[in-house]
């Protein structure tokens, strides 16, 4: 239920009611958990009920109660656990557009600010394996979307590279030097090895890759003013390097037979179902002492949603495709001057984290 939905709703509960979801909200806010626990139960009051003016909900004020006090975070982490196990909503937005654990992150409540990363982590892997068809089914539209819109190529007089969709949103943008500096320097080591790369943007990473003078070079790319692009940058004559054209879904089984040094997945316009696919495939693809990683971009909107999104994908490699998986932190720098008139910007937390994953022996 977003803020506007609850705001609508408020007005059609009863007085009664609302007083009673007021006298929850002020248990919460002095952590009084036998109150609060009485009103949910036994007076039925809503534990979802957010206020109208603030839009902080329990989960909110429970933090809010945590920061101040004596034995505050103790306290506020078990009524914190216990609203997140009665059908609290770990990422309700208040009207300043923050979490409960965006607002436990900046008052320095990191016990509980892990609490909500957990119970993030646990209710999207439920969401991820309930509504996975379904999730399927929509991503493919949106890249379909995505690939069959006009893509646009800038350069700005400082020689900084942006590419946009049609709507003006961030498809790859110069800002991603550094990371896919670093990218290329973790996945290939040494000169000759071997390299997969799975969407190419701007081209950032692959002419990283072509420092490292790779044996072989593959490079798919579905989008055709990309490929327009690569034809007309020389990409399809550079020696060692192959070029398949089309989503990777659709030919990962005429990829080359021999397993990878290393493989990179960025694509654009899939979701975390997408690369989630691709785990299984990239175990196939990748030599028993390979590397493998992505542009890990996942719920970048939100500190709180990347780092729930860091450990979902670390628990999905580990237990799922038997990877060992460790983050290697880049401070991002923006442009505020490349992200001028950008519509979408898909990246907006301080620090990404590269992720490093190599099969488990």
């Amino acid at each position: 239920m977003t803020i506007e939905e609850m705001h609508l709703e408020d007005w059609a509960l009863p007085p009664e009611q609302i007083a009673l979801n007021n006298l929850l909200l002020d248990a919460a806010l002095n952590l009084e958990s036998l109150e609060f626990k009485r009103l949910i139960k036994v007076e039925k009051a809503d534990i979802w009920y957010q206020d109208p003016t603030t839009g902080k909900g329990p989960l909110h004020l429970a933090v809010e109660g945590s920061s101040t006090g004596e034995n505050g975070v103790e306290k506020g982490k078990q009524l914190a656990e216990w609203i997140l196990m009665n059908g609290g909503i770990w990422n309700a937005l208040d009207r300043n557009s923050e979490t409960p654990a965006c607002l436990a992150r900046r008052l320095g409540c990191m016990e509980i600010y892990e609490v909500m990363i957990s119970a993030g982590v646990r209710t999207e892997m439920l969401l991820n394996l309930l509504g996975r068809k379904e999730t399927e089914d929509k991503d493919a539209k949106n890249n379909s979307k995505y690939l069959s819109s006009e893509l646009k190529f800038t350069k700005s007089v400082n020689g900084s590279e942006t590419l946009l969709d049609s709507e003006n949103s961030e498809v790859m943008m110069s800002w991603e030097t550094e990371i896919m500096r670093q990218t290329a320097e973790v996945l290939l080591p040494r000169k000759g090895l071997s390299v997969l790369n799975i969407g190419f943007g701007l081209g950032i990473v692959d002419g990283f890759f072509q420092e490292k003078k790779p044996r072989k070079h593959v490079i798919v790319e579905a989008h055709p003013d990309v490929l327009h692009e690569m034809r007309s940058r020389g990409w399809y004559e550079k020696e060692g390097v192959q070029i398949i054209e089309g989503r990777w879904q659709d030919f990962c089984e005429d990829l080359p037979v021999e397993a990878f040094d290393a493989v990179y997945y960025d694509c654009f316009a899939e979701s975390y179902a997408d690369l989630r696919l691709f785990f299984d495939s990239a175990v196939g693809l990748l030599d028993q002492n390979g590397i493998f990683s992505f542009f890990h971009g996942l719920g970048a909107d939100f500190q709180t949603f990347y780092d729930v999104y860091t450990r979902l994908a670390e628990l999905d490699l580990s237990c799922e495709f038997g990877f060992e998986v460790e983050y290697k932190d880049i401070p991002v720098d923006f442009s505020e001057e490349e992200r001028k008139g950008v519509q979408r910007k898909y990246f907006k937390v301080d620090v990404y984290k590269l992720p490093i994953c190599k099969l488990k022996q």
